[in-house]
């Protein structure tokens, strides 16, 4: 069944509006029909199974039929600090990341990044992320899209830290130590910062204010991962040790 999130001002006395992207998708891409069943979301939490009634020139709408018990989200907010990164790698990071239950993403600019976005294009980049965000989160039927924020550097990351919140940052060097063996021994928390580096890992410097701001320095085992694939590794440790 085809889940869509809407703005919550689309719903309104049993009824809901389906506009722009969605409405599109619905009626080329899926090419459905009146009477197709759907699960509507508001971004708020609430969920609701609808009938498809009208799929028109410009907009689709929809009956709602009753609210629907999501999912839970996981116990911890895994915040994904990435690296830029080449292609659309970044992208992969969002999807399969959000599938694995990562909770927010935000873009880096390190040193050894081989990419960089223009300031012009940074509205239009983060969009599009927000959007491959939104389908990643109703393919993987959770309730709430996880936000892609805009491209900042380490200290930034850092002096905008939530207080009290664990930050990992992945290096495959000493001084690492291994993620596993960290997780048994920290107190549950709500949020974790999880900072992954470019192709070619972090500089020196950037190593030395992760440490300074408190940052665990570790690794996911012996073998090194491309950067797009650590996240998933990651989430997943720690999902294991923490997820109730």
């Amino acid at each position: 069944m085809q889940r869509i999130f809407l703005p919550p001002d689309q719903f309104s006395d049993g009824k809901a509006r389906i506009t722009g992207g969605d409405h599109l998708h619905l009626a080329r891409v899926l090419r459905a029909k009146p009477g197709e069943k759907l699960i509507l979301l508001n971004g708020l939490g609430q969920a609701f199974s609808a009938i498809l009634e009208r799929i028109e020139k410009s907009e689709s709408s929809a009956a709602i039929e009753n609210e629907v018990t999501l999912a839970a989200e996981p116990a911890v907010h895994i915040c994904i600090a990435q690296a830029l990164v080449k292609g659309d790698k970044f992208e992969q990071v969002i999807q399969h990341g959000i599938e694995a239950g990562a909770g927010s993403f935000i873009p880096i600019r390190a040193d050894r990044c081989v990419v960089d976005i223009p300031d012009a294009k940074v509205d239009d980049r983060v969009a599009r992320w927000q959007q491959i965000a939104k389908s990643a989160t109703e393919q993987s039927g959770r309730g709430f899209v996880p936000k892609v924020f805009c491209p900042m550097n380490m200290s930034i990351l850092l002096a905008n830290r939530t207080a009290g919140e664990p930050i990992f940052l992945l290096h495959p060097h000493p001084p690492s130590v291994n993620l596993k063996s960290i997780l048994s021994d920290i107190p549950i928390p709500s949020r974790v910062l999880l900072v992954i580096g470019p192709e070619g890992g972090w500089d020196d410097r950037e190593v030395r204010i992760a440490l300074n701001a408190g940052a665990s320095i570790v690794s996911l085992g012996p073998r090194i991962l491309r950067t797009e694939t650590a996240a998933l590794i990651a989430i997943s440790q720690i999902q294991y040790q923490w997820e109730s």
